[in-house]
């Protein structure tokens, strides 16, 4: 996430992506043709500090006036729905599955970014896959986040890319993973406000490239234990060299798959050092990042189900994030709760 994505260039896709949970392998391919997938209705509570980003779909997520350049954000709370999905069709002969939608694994990591794909079962190679990726609902960051004493305007930060997954490697745990996404903020306006030089005003601009892999090994301890140590490096190439960095992090995740209560806890550490000095600053930005949570699955005694789906599971999900950067302004707070359901086919 540059930061594993950087959460001021969006909010969704990038502040849950810090506390991302890999433990779930890809989905296995089903051994009959046809459709399946899953939805996964959910409501939650959401408490955010940030100077950076302004809303996600109608949810306000900072103030649009701020006095100081120099003070960390203040908070906002907000109540938060969520529909992701995920629509595949297998075709059992090739062992080949096309799909559409949120995978479980970047939803329990709270990407809502879509991607359309392709899964293919390679004998004892493992797993290959590959997709396209595209914001499902754009986030809005603001034009000009260093206005002060009057609003600020937002305009939208939208996204597109390309995810390669290789799963089961050799038939080990082993997965090894690229993404890589244009960030695109369609009115990009930093600096104006303070009168900043044409090159310093270029060397905030927060569009670009980014760039992540990772590398994760499931260890299994018994039949309902995993242990998932992950390490993840990226290189954050924004137009402005203010905003590039390279980036290292690594987290470790604990898996329960039981019935009917499955569990998933991890933490995460990731640290981030940017290119140039900040213009505004005239100090160059360093971020440790911090995030912990945790997920608990539910499967309902009644066998309660939605359209001839399997009996659906109730869940909830608890995360923290916090990013502790050099300079106070780019602070960022995150805590987190929802509820919902999962119905699969």
């Amino acid at each position: 996430m540059s930061k594993f994505w950087n959460i001021t260039v969006g909010f969704i896709s990038v502040v849950f992506v810090a506390i991302a949970i890999p433990a779930l392998a890809i989905e296995p391919i089903p051994n009959q043709s046809g459709f399946n997938g899953y939805i996964q209705p959910g409501v939650g509570y959401l408490n955010i500090k940030s100077n950076m980003v302004a809303k996600f779909s109608s949810f306000d997520l900072s103030d649009d006036s701020i006095n100081s350049l120099s003070d960390e954000p203040d908070s906002e709370s907000t109540a938060l729905v969520m529909l992701p999905f995920e629509i595949a069709y297998t075709f059992a002969g090739t062992r080949t599955q096309l799909f559409l939608g949120s995978q479980l694994i970047d939803l329990i990591r709270f990407d809502f970014s879509q991607q359309l794909g392709v899964r293919q079962e390679i004998g004892g190679l493992g797993v290959l896959q590959g997709g396209v990726l595209f914001s499902g609902i754009p986030a809005k960051v603001w034009k000009d986040p260093y206005v002060t004493g009057q609003t600020r305007k937002d305009t939208t930060r939208d996204s597109s890319g390309a995810r390669l997954v290789w799963d089961q490697i050799f038939g080990s745990g082993f997965q090894a993973q690229y993404t890589y996404r244009k960030v695109d903020i369609s009115s990009e306006k930093s600096g104006d406000f303070l009168g900043l030089s044409s090159g310093d005003r270029r060397s905030l601009r927060r569009d670009g490239d980014v760039h992540q892999g990772s590398v994760l090994y499931r260890f299994r301890f018994g039949k309902e234990h995993r242990l998932t140590p992950e390490f993840i490096f990226g290189y954050d190439d924004r137009e402005g060299d203010a905003r590039t960095n390279t980036n290292a992090g690594a987290q470790l995740t604990y898996s329960y798959l039981s019935d009917p209560i499955s569990m998933i806890l991890n933490g995460y550490y990731s640290y981030a050092d940017y290119d140039k000095k900040n213009p505004i600053y005239n100090k160059t930005q360093e971020d440790d990042t911090y995030g912990v949570g945790a997920t608990v699955y539910y499967k309902n005694p009644w066998n309660w189900s939605l359209l001839g789906s399997k009996p659906m599971n109730f869940f909830v999900t608890g995360a923290y994030y916090y990013n502790d950067s050099n300079i106070d302004f780019y602070k960022e707070e995150v805590v987190l709760g929802t509820v919902g359901v999962l119905f699969r086919w």
